[in-house]
């Protein structure tokens, strides 16, 4: 009997995250624990440079990694009810077929200016994030993407990469971010939005790089449907595109009715409201999840659902959400893990530590590799601020450094290899909504990622070789 040859395969994204929580907790068992002295100033907790010291560790055994998966969670639960309530939103909304049919629609009339429609919602999102207004919706704006994407006979993909990348394009280059960009300055003691010009000219090429990316993957797209990253074995046409016919299949042109058309208006206006207060009142997950809470409750009622349909409908639109609120839940584990070792410190010393061997020039490219490098353990913005600007401050001024180039350095670090980590709750919620795994994602994106990082580390070299200080 023959045997037969198994075909080798990336791991599914689950495995793929507990394979490095079991690495992280290996990692506490192997790499020797440290700590930096730190010290509050008002709100912050400010790492003392050159204040590395080892200490006695906390090596984290199997029933710790659970725990720390558990707890993960717990820290997590307010991105992940915004999931559930988001995705109970959108799932009202298409019990009727409301917005799938108003894309429809809207694609007809669009017919040949696709690239036009995508690239409004790509620049304004990138545009407006850039100052981190639209931080926390990416999640609830997926759905619609994708609804979008397949109205315009795009895939699944189409309406991740119009939303998330749209959000990204300027979020990575947040020239106008106060929370990032202004809070690095702040640590490095240089006037807050100082040097703004080439962050913003840099930002803005950035957006129209990841437009060009999602376009080129829509044109591919058309011309081989096999191209897509929602395609498997097998599939048929159907299953994974949209059609952008906008044609009833007894050939009638499809319409949009007058109670649909009441319902789209109200979520529209909706989602909005919410965009603008959030802006304006600083909403966390918190009030968005509640607002699209009672979104959900009032699209059912102007949709003509009794108490208990809309109870049923809530809950039959959380359930695609289930795999992406358990890939944001298990995402956060690994840094965690890593922190209650009392390793994460000794990482970030050690990555630090060639850029004293280093000249001014060639020390500003290492600094956006090795910013690049922490994000992937340390994905919030604000927060490996504070762990590496008091870090990098210092250092660059000994290495001939000016300090407007290394915040520079540390935002192309931390921003741009956002699209690239597994750990980044928001990317892994976003692609399971979108229906692709992080290796099949990873794959694909990863030559683009490259060249945005390598292009980052020669513009951050060229400001620093101009003596760049931004004022």
């Amino acid at each position: 009997m023959e045997g037969k040859t198994k075909k080798r395969s990336f791991p599914d994204v689950y495995a793929l995250l507990f394979v490095l929580c079991i690495i992280a907790m290996v990692a506490t068992w192997i790499i020797p624990a440290g700590a930096f002295d730190r010290v509050a100033v008002g709100k912050l907790n400010k790492v003392v440079a050159g204040s590395f010291h080892y200490i006695k560790g906390i090596p984290q055994t199997p029933w710790d990694m659970l725990q720390c998966i558990y707890q993960a969670f717990l820290n997590s639960a307010p991105v992940i009810f915004m999931i559930f309530f988001c995705g109970a939103a959108i799932g009202m909304l298409e019990e009727t077929k409301s917005m799938s049919t108003a894309f429809t629609v809207m694609a007809r009339k669009l017919r040949g200016k696709e690239a036009i429609s995508i690239g409004v919602i790509m620049i304004s999102l990138g545009l407006g994030n850039a100052a981190g207004v639209f931080g926390n919706l990416g999640i609830a704006l997926l759905p619609i993407g994708v609804l979008l994407a397949r109205a315009i006979g795009g895939d699944n993909f189409l309406g991740f990469l119009i939303i998330y990348f749209g959000l990204m394009s300027g979020f990575a280059i947040g020239f106008a971010n106060p929370g990032i960009v202004g809070f690095a300055q702040t640590l490095a003691e240089v006037p807050i939005f100082s040097g703004t010009p080439p962050r913003a000219a840099a930002c803005v090429a950035n957006i129209l790089f990841l437009y060009y990316v999602t376009m080129r993957y829509y044109k591919k797209l058309k011309k081989d449907p096999t191209t897509s990253l929602n395609y498997e074995d097998g599939m048929t046409t159907e299953q994974y595109m949209g059609n952008s016919t906008s044609e009833n299949t007894n050939g009638t042109e499809v319409q949009l009715s007058k109670r649909q058309l009441m319902i789209v208006t109200v979520f529209i206006i909706g989602v909005v409201a919410c965009v603008a207060l959030t802006i304006k009142l600083s909403w966390s997950s918190k009030q968005i999840s509640a607002w699209f809470l009672g979104l959900a409750v009032v699209i059912g009622i102007i949709s003509g659902f009794g108490a208990n349909d809309i109870a049923k409908k809530f809950i039959k639109g959380c359930l695609p959400m289930v795999s992406a609120s358990f890939v944001t839940g298990v995402a956060s584990a690994v840094a965690l893990i890593l922190s209650q070792g009392k390793v994460m410190d000794t990482i970030v010393n050690a990555l630090s530590m060639p850029l004293a061997q280093m000249g001014p020039v060639a020390g500003a490219g290492f600094m956006v590799i090795m910013n690049g490098l922490i994000n992937i353990l340390i994905p919030s913005g604000s927060g490996q601020a504070a762990v590496v600007m008091p870090l990098m401050v210092p250092m660059a001024d000994l290495v001939g450094i000016t300090r407007q180039v290394a915040v520079q350095a540390f935002q192309f670090g931390d921003g741009l290899t956002n699209l690239a980590t597994p750990l980044n709750g928001p990317l892994m919620g976003c692609l399971a909504i979108a229906g692709v795994n992080f290796p099949k994602y990873f794959r694909w994106a990863i030559k683009y990622i490259v060249i945005e990082v390598l292009v980052a580390a020669v513009i951050t070299m060229v400001l620093q070789s101009m003596g760049w200080t931004g004022l």
